[in-house]
């Protein structure tokens, strides 16, 4: 049966691809189509940690004022208003290489088949790296998200600016392969490494605009988003969360700007915000987002555009499970504030809930062991013009307590789990915020100098103090004693009573070094919670553009860990380097 049912899909799979081509063979016969090469339309979306935040960040700061392109990903269409408020005859040299820059990569043309409004766009990319660590038991700081894939091909398919569709289609290696100490390139040299389920990313966009400084716009897609511009990840929602599918509503305006949407985590986790953004001043910008992560099929009901999820009181509202009596939800709020009081500079902060229990609480539900849920992250950031080029400075500092995104299920709890469907499958677990996950305090600060489009160099410092919730330890404490993981992968839905066959599960998580029903310890630990395992990482990067075309990076670095896997006076150390080469087609 098995057989019979993988043979159905290997042919239907087959099926549809004689199909698609079929029909763009079919189209390209009857309409008139010519190759050409096509600038990028209005709906494209620049994807989270793209180059061009980093430097819409360098001349917004260098005019002395703040945007809401602290969030992604954009269409280029909302980007252009908050570039038409810069005076470019007021920027250095720098950031008039900046700005133009900007706009190079909006009409910068690609491979296209074209037919009246509408075109079929590819953007073919050759990266090439390497990496090497001594040390095999600490990770990859050139890991599965800095590496790109071995050759990168984006489709793009748009209507003028009214709309555009685009997925990733690559050939590299897989999230597995990438977590191998004995894979040294980003070049698959085992079929068992190859990555088969791309696309990884894809979206729907589209918007209008109303008048010159107002639109509205919206996207369906699957990937990375992000809610605030940190060094670290985003306490409150990080590009490190990858893969969760969404759609959203947004109207924006150089001042204000609203937006709903509705994620996708896993099989029956939808996760459901707000997010207002208010600018004052031009100086000052404060979002807040309220969202409500729910464990049952998508509602019509959290869907409502304006409205408070807390006022549903939905934790009350599920049916609870026979060993389980909560609630199957979890609320959550965010703020993130910026602020540029003077040119080239900005302070910033970020602070993440989803649980608080407050002093009545406390007093009135005595047997309530709920744990509060909080995280905290702030910096500064500056860009200075020097010559033609940028000086670049910023520090920042994180907490977040031990059950910051957890609740008492991972049902329900803030991370998303998925493994590849190849090989053995590994298992991943992706927090909606820090990526370092909860259970942490850190410490990071960087410096270089950038001269845009030709060569940059930064140097980071990373510390961390790690507490027995950190990373994913959480899940690993949530093992069978036969070793099986009872939540995580391709398995989605959690029952407790494989972790607590005697029923002594009360309202948490195992904690590693605590029983069960210890809930009062439980509510008590603060960050970072046992002993902690200390983390120094130095890393030096320094990227080369000899040509437009041509892109070379170098990446050494050191790492220290102090308690390593919390076991008391344990060290490992060890250095790492990888180099990066980055041919871009388009560009020739």
């Amino acid at each position: 049966m098995p057989i019979t049912k993988n043979v159905f899909g290997k042919t239907r799979m087959r099926a549809n691809l004689l199909v698609a081509f079929f029909l763009m063979f079919f189209s390209f016969s009857v309409f008139p189509v010519k190759f050409a090469r096509t600038a990028r339309g209005a709906q494209e979306l620049v994807p989270a940690g793209h180059w061009v935040y980093d430097a819409i960040t360098a001349i917004s700061l260098e005019s002395g004022i703040v945007n809401f392109a602290d969030c992604a990903p954009l269409s280029i269409q909302e980007i252009k208003i908050y570039l038409a408020e810069i005076d470019y005859d007021s920027l250095s040299e720098a950031g008039q290489s900046q700005y133009d820059r900007i706009f190079d990569y909006f009409n910068e043309r690609t491979f296209a088949f074209e037919s009246g409004l509408l075109s079929l766009g590819l953007e073919p990319s050759l990266n090439l790296s390497g990496f090497y660590k001594t040390n095999d038991d600490i990770g990859w700081l050139y890991d599965r998200y800095e590496r790109k894939p071995a050759l990168d091909v984006p489709v793009t398919f748009s209507v003028g600016d009214y709309l555009t569709m685009s997925m990733d289609n690559f050939l590299g290696e897989n999230k597995g392969a990438s977590l191998k100490n004995d894979v040294y390139s980003n070049v698959p040299l085992d079929a068992n490494d190859i990555d088969i389920n791309f696309p990884d990313t894809g979206y729907f966009s589209t918007g209008y605009m109303f008048t010159d400084t107002t639109g509205i716009g919206f996207q369906l897609g699957r990937g990375s988003q992000s809610i605030g511009r940190t060094l670290s990840g985003s306490m409150i929602w990080s590009e490190y969360l990858t893969g969760v599918s969404y759609g959203q509503f947004e109207f924006y305006a150089p001042s204000l700007k609203y937006t709903g949407r509705v994620s996708q985590f896993n099989v029956d986790k939808y996760m459901y915000t707000h997010q207002i953004d208010v600018r004052l001043f031009k100086k000052l910008k404060v979002s807040f987002v309220e969202g409500l992560l729910v464990y049952a099929p998508m509602e019509l009901r959290y869907m409502n555009p304006w409205t408070i999820f807390h006022g549903f009181a939905a934790w009350r509202e599920y049916e609870p499970e026979e060993r389980d009596p909560e609630s199957h939800t979890c609320d959550y709020f965010g703020v993130s504030m910026q602020f540029t009081p003077f040119k080239t500079t900005r302070f910033y902060g970020l602070f993440a809930m989803t649980q608080y229990q407050t002093p009545y609480e406390k007093s009135n539900w005595k047997e309530d062991v709920t744990p509060n849920g909080l995280g905290a992250q702030g910096g500064m950031e500056s860009y200075i013009p020097a010559g033609k080029g940028y000086f670049h400075f910023a520090f920042e500092g994180s907490w977040a307590q031990p059950y910051l995104y957890i609740k008492e299920s991972p049902n329900w709890s803030m991370v998303r789990t998925y493994s590849e469907n190849m090989g053995k499958k590994s298992i991943f677990y992706e927090w909606i915020g820090s990526p370092f996950g909860p259970d942490t305090v850190s410490g990071e600060v960087t410096a270089g100098y950038e001269k845009p489009g030709k060569y940059s160099l930064d140097l980071t410092y990373l510390f961390m103090a790690r507490g027995e919730f950190s990373g994913n330890s959480v899940f690993d404490a949530m093992k069978h004693s036969d070793g099986r993981n009872l939540w995580g992968g391709q398995r989605t839905y959690f029952d407790v009573s494989e972790v607590d066959p005697n029923n002594t599960y009360l309202s948490q998580w195992a904690y590693p070094n605590t029983s069960y029903n210890d809930g009062k310890k439980l509510q008590n630990l603060t960050s970072p919670s046992g002993r902690p395992e200390f983390v120094s990482r130095w890393s030096l990067r320094g990227t080369i553009q000899p040509a437009n075309w041509l892109k070379i990076t170098a990446q050494p670095g050191y790492v220290y860990i102090y308690n390593s896997d919390h076991v008391h006076r344990k060290v490992e150390k060890g250095f790492e380097i990888a180099l990066a080469i980055e041919i871009a087609f388009t560009k020739f």
